[in-house]
This record gives C-alpha cells, sequence and structure tokens, in this order.
C-alpha cells in the first residue's frame, strides 16, 4: 500500500523536491526555472516548497550541492585509474552538461551564501585536482598559487566569447609550462 504524504520522512520529501528541481534547472536553466514550476513537477503545491526553500536560490544552492556532490563521486570512482590530469581533464569535459548552471552560479553567488558555498564546493575541487596533478608530475611550483591561476582561467572562460579556447585545454596547457624547466619556459 503507497505511503500518503504524512507517512513520508521529511528528509525523503525534501530529497523529492530537489530531484523535481534539480529536472527543472537542467531543462529552464536558472532563469526559467519558477517555485511553480518546481511544485509541478514535483506534484505538489508551491507552499509546499517553500516548507522547505526560502526561495528560489535556496532551491537552487540545494541542487547544485547535490549534482556536484555527486558527480565528484562519480568522476572519483569511474576514473580512479587515470592518472591526475586526465581526471581533471574528464571532470571538467563531464560537467559541461550544466555550464549554463554554473553561470548562473557566478550571478547569484553574491546574491545568496547557499549558493556561493556550492560555488566554492565546486572550486575545491577544482583546486584539489590542480595539487594533484602537480604532485604527480613533481612540478615543483607554489601549489595554491598554481591552482588559483588555473581557478581565475577557469572562471573566466565563463565569460561568453567564442573565440576562446575549452577551459581544460587552457588548464592543460598552463600544468604543462609549469613542468618545463626554467630555461625552457622563457623561450
Amino acid at each position: 500500500m503507497p505511503r500518503n504524504r504524512a507517512q513520508v520522512p521529511l528528509e525523503e520529501r525534501r530529497a523529492d523536491l530537489i530531484a523535481a528541481a534539480t529536472e527543472v534547472f537542467l531543462t529552464c536553466g536558472y532563469e526559467g526555472a519558477t517555485m511553480e514550476g518546481i511544485s509541478k513537477a514535483a506534484g505538489v503545491t508551491r507552499a509546499n516548497v517553500y516548507w522547505y526553500f526560502k526561495s528560489k536560490d535556496e532551491v537552487f544552492a540545494a541542487v547544485m550541492r547535490q549534482m556536484l556532490g555527486r558527480d565528484f563521486l562519480a568522476l572519483a570512482a569511474e576514473h580512479a585509474d587515470l592518472d591526475p590530469m586526465s581526471r581533471l581533464t574528464r571532470g571538467l569535459v563531464s560537467m559541461r552538461s550544466y555550464r549554463p548552471l554554473h553561470q548562473a552560479m557566478h550571478d547569484r553567488l553574491m546574491h545568496h551564501d547557499g549558493v556561493r558555498q556550492a560555488h566554492d564546493l565546486w572550486l575545491e575541487w577544482l583546486r584539489d585536482m590542480v595539487r594533484q596533478v602537480l604532485d604527480e608530475r613533481g612540478i615543483d611550483a607554489d601549489r595554491d598559487l598554481a591552482a588559483h591561476l588555473i581557478e581565475a582561467v577557469f572562471e573566466a572562460v565563463h565569460v561568453p566569447l567564442e573565440h576562446r579556447r575549452p577551459p581544460h585545454e587552457m588548464i592543460h596547457f598552463i600544468i604543462e609550462r609549469l613542468g618545463e624547466p626554467p630555461a625552457r619556459r622563457s623561450s
């Protein structure tokens, strides 16, 4: 016998809302997503969505934290046998599917702490992967500076310009140059 909503634990109901919201954000983007659309996708009233989330930004932050967390675990498992540079590259490429949502995080991170925290989660993954690449290659460089440089490059390429190369290519180039002997770097 199916359970009625009163019998469904709160965290399970919240998870159902996040799942529905994920589909709405992936389909409609941040701008096109509405609390009404999320409630319809979840099969609940809009008031029910507001019971769990105070705002669209709060739902968006929960969706992004969950998507990123799930992707980070999947990437670690799927690519555990690869070298760090390949894991970094594949991670960046696989996350392209929600690039518009990453851009929306940029637009919203100054407006909502939860969105900023989700974005910080993403950046920490990126910096950690860069540090792993540097360690694995024995590159003697300021690890934090290199990680922040790669972060800055990645974040900057999300400003739309059609002539840019893909971020993973630029990051690969920088890391390769960091690994070259100083005399060769200057040529």
